[in-house]
């Protein structure tokens, strides 16, 4: 695409309409907060960030600063314990600025951090959730295979306990955030025979 295409369309999509309405006063307070980060630290990445692939690290220490990363996430963990339309607003406003980058935040937010919100156990709590939450650690998830895409249910990973630790074999594919991740939520079939209920989560690290 000619790069007068390009600049016209970062134009546009920070035209001022809202596919959220009618929010609380608080979350409307946040959203003026989000706006202005989008439009002063993303939106100069934006035509960067597509035309050369590139992954801004350094926003996810500034939106973990703003409380962004965790939105979701109960405080004890570090996060802002706001409601999901809250969540969605945030990720509106920021793919208004950059699509690419606002997919960035959504496989780090919703994809992993939601997940080990509602699923993780304590100690997994305890130990992912605030350095997700702070930017510190970059999240993603790792569902999606060569020959099978997302039906989850026809996936070939799968994870072998041997003594206390498991052992994952198989490929994924479309991993978003994937090459810079710290922490990744992969999924894998632990007892294939029944299907959809013998896939499990697991948390990797990244090292």
């Amino acid at each position: 695409m000619p790069s007068k295409l390009i600049k016209i369309r970062y134009s546009f999509s920070l035209l001022n309409f809202n596919f959220i309405s009618n929010l609380p006063s608080e979350i409307e307070e946040l959203q003026s907060h989000v706006i202005k980060f989008a439009k002063e630290e993303v939106a100069p990445l934006a035509e960067k960030a597509d035309e050369e692939g590139i992954f801004p690290p350094h926003l996810w220490r500034k939106m973990g600063d703003l409380g962004l990363l965790g939105a979701t996430v109960d405080s004890a963990y570090g996060g802002s314990g706001l409601s999901y339309s809250a969540h969605c607003m945030i990720l509106e406003e920021i793919s208004r600025a950059s699509g690419g980058i606002g997919l960035n935040y959504s496989a780090h937010s919703a994809l992993n951090v939601a997940q080990l919100q509602r699923h993780g156990n304590e100690a997994q709590k305890k130990k992912y959730l605030p350095k997700l939450c702070s930017g510190e650690w970059i999240g993603a998830l790792a569902m999606s295979e060569p020959n099978a895409g997302s039906d989850v249910v026809s996936m070939k990973t799968t994870a072998k306990k041997v003594g206390d630790k498991y052992i994952l074999n198989g490929s994924k594919m479309w991993i978003t955030n994937g090459p810079v991740a710290d922490v990744i939520v992969v999924y894998a079939k632990t007892e294939p025979e029944k299907k959809q209920h013998g896939i499990t989560a697991f948390i990797v690290n990244q090292e």
